[in-house]
């Protein structure tokens, strides 16, 4: 917190060691699927390849090779929706189940990231968060391979006017100098710095997304989902590829457990997930605040507690977000954690009304009164007085 450094401590068995950027994994399973199953009678590789529309009733897919434009229809026995967030698989979920709850909406911040040289007081194992690093501003460090990290910085949408305009500027010098004087989480050097503003400059703001799902499967559509297409979240807790390879993880289980009975294990998996998969979207959201002075409240709440903590580990209970990654605790559980200990549900009632108000005034359902209003309401109010007062002493 600022130039104040605090460490969690965990141990090999509690952590979930999977701090390692998306990419990389994905990259390994093709080199996998590549190097192992290109014999495979049952494997089909299909890069550059688009999928069109889900057949569902029919339990078939409509495809389009980018390349020669040419479509054809596949048939599926099981459909694995794990497509990103704005998944089409999912898209035929919504058309066959009357009762699929869906919300497709962002994390309300908007940030820029950047790739660094990893900084001497940055953990190459562990995620670092990085709560008003800037005025108005929050980050976050990845580790990634090369002694590199992925240094994440962004601003909550209603408060992007009133950010540093050092950081808005398209002139690398002069991010650059900003970044110098301000930023104290850790330093850089000076060909650090810049190098750190040319990229912050010549990449536009990015926003991402957030997914909230009641069913992860569907018997009739012979569908599953996994990954963002289920849940969608903040990057803020450093779950989202873990969650996403616990789906996978656990459907396996479930179709092990019931010899790859469908009707059986498409139900107990939205059963399993769903609670995981929510929890995991509304916690990486709510854990912080888009009022960053509540925010910043919060965590000073959270150090204390957590010192409590470890002096009276029998009377006070750890911090929700302290657990987060640990494989003894589910995410539901540190979710009820976190509701029992006042943190969501306070975040929650702020957020949504924040953000519910940033979206009245983008648009238009609430317009700004011009500020001279107010004054000419008391102008006249004093003139109906002074009127009532005349009128009474001329009778």
């Amino acid at each position: 917190m600022g130039a104040k450094k605090m460490k969690f401590n965990m141990t090999e068995e509690q952590q979930e060691n999977f701090i390692v950027d998306r990419n990389f994994i994905v990259a390994a399973l093709a080199r996998y699927a590549c190097d192992n199953l290109r014999e495979n009678e049952h494997y089909t590789s299909r890069y550059d390849t688009e999928m069109l529309y889900v057949d569902y009733a029919n339990h078939r897919v409509l495809i389009r090779d980018k390349e020669t434009k040419q479509e054809e229809y596949l048939p599926y026995d099981l459909l694995v929706g794990a497509d990103g967030i704005r998944s089409t698989v999912r898209e035929a979920m919504v058309k066959r189940h009357f009762d699929f709850e869906l919300e497709v909406t962002d994390i309300f911040n908007t940030f820029k990231a950047v790739h660094i040289k990893k900084p001497e007081a940055i953990s190459p194992t562990s995620i670092s968060l990085l709560p008003n690093c800037l005025p108005k501003m929050n980050g976050i460090c990845l580790p990634e391979t090369g002694d590199v990290v992925n240094l994440s910085i962004g601003v909550s949408r209603n408060e992007f006017d009133v950010m540093p305009e050092g950081m808005k500027s398209d002139d690398p010098t002069v991010v650059a100098k900003y970044f110098q004087e301000n930023f104290k989480a850790f330093k850089l050097s000076e060909e650090g710095y810049l190098d750190f503003a040319v990229q912050w400059v010549n990449q536009r703001w990015n926003r991402t997304g957030m997914v909230h799902c009641n069913m992860y499967s569907s018997l009739p559509c012979k569908i599953v989902l996994m990954g963002d297409a289920a849940h969608a979240t903040s990057p803020s807790i450093g779950m989202g590829m873990n969650t996403a390879l616990r789906d996978a993880q656990k459907f396996n289980e479930l179709l092990d457990k019931f010899d790859d009975d469908l009707e059986k294990a498409l139900p107990q998996y939205s059963t399993d997930r769903v609670p995981e998969g929510n929890a995991l979207s509304d916690l990486a959201l709510h854990t912080y605040c888009f009022d960053s002075s509540v925010s910043v409240k919060t965590m000073i709440k959270g150090v204390i507690r957590t010192q409590l903590h470890r002096m009276f580990p029998s009377l006070i209970q750890d911090q929700a977000g302290n657990l987060i990654g640990r494989v003894e605790y589910k995410l539901a559980e540190l979710y009820q954690m976190a509701m029992e200990q006042g943190i969501i549900s306070k975040h929650r009632e702020i957020n949504n009304r924040i953000r519910q108000e940033f979206f009245e005034r983008q648009t238009g359902m609430i317009k700004e009164k011009p500020k001279s209003v107010p004054l000419l309401k008391y102008a006249m109010i004093a003139g109906l007085i002074s009127c009532g007062v005349a009128i009474f002493i001329n009778k």
